[in-house]
């Protein structure tokens, strides 16, 4: 069946999806590299430690954010993998391009880390969000449109991942106008899509 489906310039989803498993394993760990014991010079105390360790809450607070974010990415593009039946070569470019912005996010989450307080860190973090959320929604609708998922395709399931789809590209749109504004708190609009998503899940 899969020799079949190659002559026909077709592909089955099994490489693709392994694929994007272990990019996903790499880059969810990669986020951790980000964190760092502080190293302290001079002589220890409680509260020296302590400023220690509170300045580097914003890269703990990026590990989070983007470990999370990156679960979701992960859930929504096996939800709608389980609607497609098979792949074609652009649906497959598609993909791969969606993964360059996977493999993006441990930069753009070390950069708003280190440099949150400043307003291009930010941008770069939040258009790396916005392309994901595009390139995942451009991947069920190419699909949609190309014929390429089950016969028997859950609808109501499809409509959702759309909405919460194009709901994420323009809370990423707004997260990089916040960026001008409020640098270090562009990022925290994210927070809404969590209640989304688990409200999706269970639609």
């Amino acid at each position: 069946m899969i020799k079949s489906e190659g002559s026909n310039g077709y592909l089955p989803t099994k490489r693709l999806e392994t694929l994007v498993d272990g990019i996903f394993t790499i880059a969810m760990t990669l986020l951790v590299l980000g964190l760092a014991v502080p190293h302290i010079n001079g002589q220890l105390s409680e509260n020296v430690i302590q400023n220690a360790f509170y300045n580097i809450l914003p890269s703990f607070y990026s590990f989070i954010l983007s470990f999370f974010l990156l679960a979701i990415f992960w859930s929504g593009h096996h939800r709608i993998f389980n609607q497609i039946k098979r792949i074609n070569s652009t649906l497959l470019w598609i993909n791969v391009t969606w993964l360059l912005f996977i493999v993006m996010v441990p930069f753009s989450a070390s950069a708003i880390g280190q440099y949150g307080s400043y307003a291009l860190p930010s941008v770069i973090f939040n258009l790396n969000m916005m392309g994901i959320a595009f390139l995942l929604y451009l991947n069920l609708h190419y699909a949609s449109q190309k014929g390429l998922l089950h016969e028997d395709v859950n609808t109501t399931r499809i409509n959702f991942s759309k909405r919460f789809n194009t709901i994420f590209i323009f809370i990423a749109l707004l997260a990089v106008i916040l960026s001008f504004v409020i640098h270090s708190w562009s990022t925290m609009i994210y927070a809404v899509l969590f209640p989304i998503h688990i409200l999706v899940k269970r639609k």
